[in-house]
Formats: structure tokens, C-alpha cells, sequence
């Protein structure tokens, strides 16, 4: 038996399965830094550009789980009776 004292990040991954939610602002934070700092023109405006597409991508996937949510509670409940 091989006792190790560190993490192994690949082999050992970190349970965060009931906080995934919790990775979609960085998540969302640093693809809109990647994109947008390929497409911006100027990056004079670019934190401002970055926050606010990041509001966009985590407002979106609120709107999405909420609509989800809603098609399921009502219509498929609805159907099955």
C-alpha cells in the first residue's frame, strides 16, 4: 500500500457534485474574458464587456433551469395523470 500525504487533483477529484451550481460564475467569468478578448476590437471597455456578458450567461442559465423547472412541474405531472 503507497501512502501519499498530497492531493492528487486527476486521480482524487474534489466531491463537489451537490455545489456544481457554485462553478458556473467562474466558469461563466472566464469564458467571456477568453472570448471577448478575441473579438473586442478596442480593449478599452473590456472588464465592462466581460461583466457583462458574464451577467448575461449566469442570467440565462437561471432563466433556463427556471423554465425547465416549470415545464416539468406542470406539464408532465399534468400528462401522467
Amino acid at each position: 500500500m503507497i501512502l501519499t500525504l498530497g492531493h492528487r487533483f486527476f486521480i482524487d477529484p474534489l466531491d463537489l457534485h451537490s455545489l456544481w451550481w457554485l462553478l458556473l460564475v467562474p466558469m461563466s467569468i472566464l469564458i467571456a474574458m477568453a472570448y471577448k478578448a478575441i473579438r473586442l476590437p478596442d480593449l478599452s471597455r473590456y472588464w465592462r464587456q466581460v461583466a457583462s456578458m458574464s451577467a448575461q450567461v449566469v442570467l440565462a442559465m437561471i432563466g433556463l433551469a427556471a423554465a425547465s423547472f416549470v415545464i416539468i412541474e406542470l406539464f408532465v405531472r399534468h400528462m401522467s395523470e
